[in-house]
């Protein structure tokens, strides 16, 4: 795997661990998705229409623009409900860990791609480290666990499924479809998607989040977007095989945001747990 496709996941993870911080630092989590949604369209609009214009979108690529855009309707929903019952750093390492686990079960027979050896040990590294994770015996602080545990890692189960998904689904979609395109019309479709159920049931929400939380809704505007573009400029050089676990290293970033922002505790099972994901990394970024 090229240095330039591992920087661009690096940098990608450490923005994708910040604004799922925010999300559930957020008092409303869909709401707060919902209105940072609507300020990355506003934000990309211009560079998107740019590059719509000078690089059209092909017949064959709608279905995979409107496959992902539904499944990324459902990720943002179970999303928030994992963060809305679950601590970040329980729920997090749970959706990311499914992700990992079936996008390369997926893409072999589906993308004919072939993991190294190299590359399937740094999966397997990095696997290992997000099931430790999920294991009891990170003691966070009483402030910290809120809802009911048992539907957030249900939620973040499903969250996991979806990522799985989409992730397949991008994969070829990004070959057919210019990525700055692409991903705008990914979260257009999202937020309209989103539209009927947010705008009904938590518009005092929503206008909560941009009165008393417009920082970081502004800045939320600009992360899951260009963190997702990203995302699909690395998969034009690189296996999603090696891109998706390769992503996970967001989960050190998110130990160390939840213990430094959300006051949760550190315990030596998850300081275990990180030394196998940066050991996959490394595996990946090298024999990959």
């Amino acid at each position: 795997m090229s240095a330039i496709a591992v920087g661009l996941v690096i940098i990608s993870a450490l923005l994708h661990a910040s604004w799922n911080m925010l999300a559930k630092r957020s008092a409303d989590p869909l709401a707060f998705i919902f209105a940072f949604n609507v300020v990355s369209l506003v934000v990309f609009a211009i560079p998107a229409g740019i590059v719509l214009v000078q690089h059209p979108i092909p017949r064959d690529g709608w279905p995979f623009i409107f496959a992902t855009g539904t499944l990324h309707v459902v990720y943002m929903l179970c999303l928030a409900a994992a963060y809305r019952h679950g601590a970040l750093s329980l729920t997090y390492p749970i959706a990311r860990g499914v992700g990992v686990l079936l996008v390369p079960i997926l893409a072999v027979p589906l993308l004919n791609e072939q993991p190294t050896t190299a590359g399937v040990t740094g999966i397997a590294a990095i696997l290992v480290g997000l099931v430790a994770m999920a294991l009891p015996g990170r003691t966070l602080k009483p402030a910290a666990v809120t809802g009911n545990p048992r539907k957030g890692m249900l939620f973040a189960l499903i969250t996991g499924l979806t990522i799985a998904a989409y992730s397949i689904v991008d994969k070829e979609g990004v070959a057919r479809v210019h990525p700055m395109v692409y991903v705008y019309a990914i979260f257009l479709l999202a937020t309209v998607g989103l539209a009927p159920i947010v705008l009904s049931q938590r518009l005092d929400a929503v206008k909560n989040e941009w009165n008393t939380n417009r920082m970081a809704v502004l800045a939320g505007g600009v992360l899951p977007l260009g963190t997702y573009l990203i995302i699909l400029l690395a998969m034009r050089i690189a296996a999603v095989s090696y891109i998706v676990p390769l992503r996970e290293t967001s989960i050190l970033f998110s130990t160390l945001l939840g213990a430094l922002v959300l006051k949760e505790h550190v315990s030596r099972l998850r300081i275990i747990a990180s030394a196998f994901i940066a050991a996959g990394v490394l595996t990946i970024a090298i024999g990959g």
